[in-house]
This record gives structure tokens, C-alpha cells and sequence, in this order.
């Protein structure tokens, strides 16, 4: 198997795993909104409250990711499958027509989310071919709704319960 079969063939093997999706916005140096569609996030430590992300090398916002103080990782909804198209896009930063507010920090603040965790940087990881940012939760806030998820590459639906 050559290196480009193996690696899309393990990609493939990840997308078995059904993930939630997430937009992770923050500020770039002059303080313009940056937001980035992300569904590599996992809680870490309860005490200290801990939780991660990982961003590509290749991102065209990671110097503003890497600079980062405070960053927000908003949960979506099942509804909200077009914020998560629009900042899957390759320039992270269009906020044109996107609503958002601010926190005390600074940090672009989408509404309606399932969930959300202000986070300020505690460490970077430099991680293969991607940064781990581990954010400290300085705050969230959550909803009861339907998550948007990921599974084999396309985005689902939870259905029924499992039993």
C-alpha cells in the first residue's frame, strides 16, 4: 500500500468514530474574529476543567490559534450544519455574514450553540502534522438540543436512542 493509500485509508478507519462538531473562534493579533470548524475536541481533566482541540499545520489561522490567550469552542446543533460549512472553509476569518457577539475577552461569540466553553490557553502541543491546544474553561454555558455529528465523513443526525 503506497503512503497516500495508507493515509487516506486510515482517515477512513477514523471516520468510524462519530464525532461532534465544533467552530473554535478566537482573535488574530489585530483583533479581527477568526473561527474554524473543528471536530477534534475532547474534554481532559475535570479539576483542573481542561479541555482540547487540534489544529492542522497547514490552517491558514494558526498563528492566530498559536497567539491565542482566550478561545471559544462552540457545540453545534443538528441546524447549524451551515456555520460549520462556512468555517470549514479555507479562509477562516470571513465573519461577513455571520451574527456574533463578544466576551469580555474579546472572543467572537456565535449564538444558538448546543454549548460553549471560554477557554483561555494553558499549553500548545506540537503534535505531527497538527498543533494540540489544550484550553483551561474559564466559563461555559450548554443547551438541551440535538448535536450536529460526524460519521464516515458526512455530517448525521442522532436518531433514535440506543437502548
Amino acid at each position: 500500500m503506497s503512503q497516500s493509500d495508507s493515509v487516506k485509508a486510515f482517515r477512513q478507519c477514523l471516520g468510524q468514530f462519530a464525532t461532534g462538531v465544533t467552530v473554535v473562534t478566537c482573535c488574530n493579533g489585530e483583533g479581527a474574529p477568526c473561527g474554524i470548524t473543528a471536530s477534534s475536541f475532547s474534554a481532559v481533566s475535570l479539576d483542573p476543567p481542561l479541555v482540547l482541540w487540534n489544529i492542522a499545520k497547514t490552517s491558514n489561522s494558526l498563528r492566530a490559534y498559536l497567539d491565542a490567550k482566550f478561545f471559544a469552542i462552540h457545540v453545534l446543533t443538528a441546524d447549524q450544519l451551515a456555520q460549520s460549512n462556512h468555517f470549514a472553509q479555507s479562509v477562516h476569518t470571513l465573519f461577513d455574514d455571520i451574527a456574533y457577539t463578544r466576551s469580555e475577552n474579546g472572543v467572537p461569540i456565535l449564538p444558538g450553540c448546543l454549548a460553549r466553553f471560554d477557554c483561555s490557553t494553558h499549553e500548545i502541543h506540537d503534535c505531527g502534522d497538527h498543533y494540540i491546544i489544550v484550553g483551561h474553561v474559564d466559563d461555559f454555558i450548554f443547551e438541551d438540543d440535538a448535536p450536529l455529528l460526524v460519521f464516515g465523513s458526512d455530517y448525521r443526525k442522532i436518531g433514535s436512542p440506543a437502548t
